[in-house]
């Protein structure tokens, strides 16, 4: 009968002790699941945040740049328009392209590194937005259009506001806002040259002035191919990539 007993109480025991260590590893188990769900969660929250007002603001600026080079819009608007139509071409073509940045350093600021739960989907979105970044700077074009990358960062910079109805998330200055801010002279400073750029390049069309935008409005597309790939919000009549000699499809203003 000891035996029995002692057996028994072994049998006890062995089962006590498995069931534990099963039930930590259950629930280790269920915790990791937990924190995939939540990372999950969490990139889907940050996509579904920042996806759509940087893909606005890409097709945006794009769609400008098409209408430059391929639609005439500044020989048209701001050569031969009115006043009104001339601050319009200049100032709203200014404007595209801040919004544009001021998305960027939003994202910089508060997604830090673009975790989208994929190694090649993160090397994917970055290469497109680092594409625009060089496009930019680089000195392979003509030096109209040129902006830094501390140029680009700062433009960006003074673009951002709080959200009018979260102030814990920042989004970028509309239009009227960004016409206001001109009064200021430490904004404005970042857009003197660029207005002197968009001069030339309504009066020299000619001149090889829009060799770099031309390869940035390639970039921003494929950036839209990658925040759109299934052409839900942007139809592919309206990704149009322009080429050195003419446009492979049409784009809108």
């Amino acid at each position: 009968m000891d035996v029995a007993a002692i057996v028994l109480a072994l049998l006890a025991g062995a089962l006590s002790l498995f069931n534990s260590v099963y039930t930590t590893r259950l629930a280790s188990r269920l915790e990791e699941e937990r924190r995939a769900k939540t990372k999950a969660e969490l990139v889907a929250e940050l996509m579904a945040r920042y996806r759509d007002p940087l893909m606005q603001a890409a097709f945006d600026l794009q769609s400008r740049i098409y209408n430059i080079v391929e639609q005439g819009f500044l020989q048209t608007h701001y050569c031969n328009g009115t006043d009104s139509t001339k601050e319009y071409a200049r100032e709203n073509t200014l404007y595209v392209l801040a919004d544009y940045l001021g998305w960027v350093e939003i994202l910089r600021r508060q997604v830090r590194f673009l975790d989208l739960g994929d190694e090649v989907a993160n090397r994917a979105w970055t290469e497109r937005l680092v594409a625009i970044r060089i496009t930019l700077l680089s000195a392979e074009f003509s030096p109209r259009f040129r902006i830094f990358n501390g140029q680009q960062r700062a433009i960006g910079e003074i673009m951002i506001k709080a959200d009018d109805d979260n102030d814990e998330r920042l989004e970028t200055v509309g239009y009227a806002g960004f016409l206001a801010c001109q009064r200021e002279p430490e904004f404005d400073r970042w857009f003197t040259d660029l207005r002197a750029d968009i001069d030339a390049l309504a009066n020299e069309p000619d001149a090889g002035h829009a060799q770099r935008l031309v390869a940035l409005q390639r970039a921003l597309v494929d950036l839209i191919d990658l925040l759109d790939p299934n052409q839900v919000r942007i139809q592919s009549s309206e990704r149009g990539r322009l080429t050195v000699g003419g446009s492979e499809s049409d784009a809108t203003e």
